[in-house]
């Protein structure tokens, strides 16, 4: 019966019903919650339901994982996954409150963004090769910046260090805001940050921008060459994922994901998509499950060759 309800609610009837929570498993104002916030209004006008964006912050995601897992499997709260709550966490806890190729089931995947590399003004670099240089003259002496211990922005960079033989020592900060800061004021030598961060910073002379990690250069910036162009191969995109608990019907899952793919495909929403820094994406529920089991291998063993644990 429930699937029914739901089933109708998202088939965009009219009918009233009651709202649709998307749990953001981070604070307010980041990345993620501008990009679930598009999403959601997207779903409200495309379902005629109130879609509700949650913030349920804490533990590196997992506040908020774990508060979807155990909510009720009838489509009306959904957790907008990222590569920490589905790929890291997993691989960096011994003992996590919930299994995420278990607990969840993929609605869809909602888009993708890409990476880079960004360097202290202070630092003598202009290139990538430049700092892989400067750094294994310098060995163990630089810092890298991150916005949480476990977070992507540590393991990508240790994907980063392992691929160029570097050594930098990990600063963790609370949030990507004052991780950037730091870099700019030359406290911490390097940061690996969603590139739709980097480049307002960089036009402003903030940090240097050195390389994408994209497997072809941006459209959106041209001129910064990807990582593999600079010798070191390194191809790190990151992802949100729309998820539901795992107990919810099929049909359910269906009708979330025509909805979800419906919101993407949308010109206007694309647009504001792409202004936030992410390619929007449309998919199968397969596809998306597909993505997150292969990305939780990838940095599962990203996370194991670096040593990193949380607990």
């Amino acid at each position: 019966m429930k699937a029914l309800i739901v089933f109708a609610l998202f088939a965009a009837s009219g009918v009233a019903a009651q709202p649709v929570h998307i749990v953001v498993p981070f604070p307010p104002g980041g990345n993620v919650d501008i990009v679930a916030r598009i999403v959601a209004q997207g779903l409200t006008e495309e379902t005629k339901t109130s879609v509700i964006v949650e913030n349920r912050a804490g533990a590196n995601a997992i506040i908020g994982a774990d508060y979807v897992a155990r909510a009720a499997p009838d489509g009306r709260t959904l957790l907008f996954a990222t590569a920490e709550t589905h790929a890291i966490n997993p691989n960096i806890h011994r003992k996590l409150s919930y299994e995420p190729l278990k607990d969840f089931v993929s609605v869809g995947i909602v888009d993708q963004f890409t990476f880079s590399l960004v360097v202290s003004p202070t630092l003598p670099v202009t290139s990538l090769s430049e700092f892989v240089a400067y750094a294994k003259k310098n060995e163990g002496k630089l810092n890298y910046a991150s916005w949480g211990n476990g977070s992507i922005s540590q393991i990508a960079f240790e994907q980063l260090k392992q691929s160029a033989g570097i050594n930098l020592v990990h600063v963790p900060f609370q949030g990507a805001a004052p991780a950037i800061t730091a870099v700019a004021a030359g406290n911490v030598e390097a940061f690996i940050v969603p590139l739709s961060v980097a480049r307002p910073q960089a036009a402003s002379g903030r940090v240097k921008l050195l390389a994408v990690t994209s497997a072809k250069r941006e459209d959106s910036a041209p001129d910064v060459p990807t990582a593999t162009e600079q010798g070191v191969p390194v191809v790190i995109r990151g992802w949100h994922v729309l998820a539901a608990p795992s107990r919810t019907p099929q049909s359910v899952v269906l009708s979330l994901n025509r909805s979800l793919n419906s919101v993407t495909a949308r010109p206007d929403i694309r647009e504001k998509l792409l202004k936030a820094g992410v390619q929007p994406a449309v998919s199968t529920p397969e596809e998306a499950q597909s993505m997150v089991r292969a990305e939780w291998q990838r940095w599962g063993e990203v996370a194991r060759a670096a040593g990193i644990r949380a607990d």
